[in-house]
């Protein structure tokens, strides 16, 4: 089968397509035939081999086959397997299962995957899980009328916080370059800011929630911006700022009526998968797609998340659509 071979650490360019032998399913397990894929954050920080991912694998990607996000087709179930069947269209996350979602074929334990809803085509679904399933965990605490700050509200898991947090009657004011400010109001901001010319921990306005998808700024900064009761979610950044998050966050709860701190976004539940479905299946929430990608192309593909360009998602497509 063909996949997308991360050898060495290194930039996008750096993967290489290959012809690697067909996954076989192990115990619990099932093989899926992917039909799309999609990039993220992850993704690219196994590539380049952040700190915190070479202190666990020194000099070469642990994942020898890139990719998290699966959608497709279920072709053949393992020993023990009593979810999904053959032929089944399900989605999933495989970030905690030796990832290899950029491949024509993949196996995954059942309980990664969930049923694709069936008003979605697979490059929808292959945009959701890591993204969606992330951003549910943020927004559960959103109330009608609260107000919520989402930093990075124009990528993967900004677009969906956004309309999570709309589907709850929030305020919601989004921050992110301008090329994506249009979007970010159409899928349901009320206020937008320009990250290049303000900025939004120096405002005059308190928030209930902040979900920091960025994580440029310090947590002490953010909490400038949070109510006497507010809640900031680091989701992503850089090792030191993860790091800071726990400190920093940690002390602030322990002290103050404010909880602070870095969202844990896996292992993702059935709750989490459940959740996203309901909303995905009423149409509270879409998948936003940037741009799709060929198999073949996947280098451009991560580059073009790399690069901070895409608005949404950008997705590697393998079979039909």
């Amino acid at each position: 089968m063909r996949a997308i071979v991360q050898p060495r650490y290194g930039p996008p360019e750096s993967v290489e397509l290959r012809d690697v032998p067909k996954p076989k399913p192990k115990a619990g397990e099932v093989l899926v035939r992917v039909m799309a894929s999609s990039v993220n954050a992850a993704d690219l920080e196994i590539l380049s081999g952040s700190i915190l991912v070479r202190m666990a694998a020194p000099r070469r990607p642990a994942s020898r086959i890139a990719g998290s996000d699966v959608a497709g087709v279920v072709e053949r179930v393992g020993p023990g397997v009593t979810g999904p069947v053959v032929g089944d269209e399900v989605m999933g996350d495989l970030s905690e299962h030796g990832y290899g979602a950029f491949a024509e074929y993949a196996a995954a334990p059942a309980e990664a995957l969930c049923r694709k809803p069936a008003r979605l085509s697979f490059d929808q679904a292959a945009a959701v899980p890591s993204a969606a399933w992330v951003a549910i965990k943020g927004m559960r605490e959103v109330e009608p009328r609260s107000r919520v700050l989402v930093n990075g509200a124009g990528g993967s898991m900004g677009t969906f916080a956004v309309q999570m947090a709309a589907a709850r009657g929030a305020h919601i004011t989004g921050v992110d370059s301008a090329a994506k400010l249009e979007l970010i109001r159409e899928l349901g901001a009320t206020e937008t800011i320009d990250y290049a010319t303000a900025d939004p921990t120096q405002g005059d306005e308190r928030y209930d929630l902040v979900l920091d998808v960025f994580a440029r700024r310090s947590v002490r900064e953010w909490r400038r911006v949070l109510t006497p009761t507010g809640a900031y979610r680091m989701v992503g950044g850089s090792t030191w700022r993860i790091l800071s998050g726990f400190a920093v966050g940690t002390l602030v709860s322990r002290t103050s009526d404010q909880q602070l701190g870095v969202l844990l976004g896996w292992p993702h539940s059935r709750r989490d998968m459940d959740e996203v479905n309901e909303l995905l299946e009423s149409g509270a929430i879409r998948s936003v797609i940037d741009r799709t990608y060929p198999l073949e192309e996947a280098a451009a593909a991560m580059r073009r998340v790399e690069d901070g360009l895409a608005h949404g998602k950008v997705v590697i497509t393998v079979g039909p659509a």
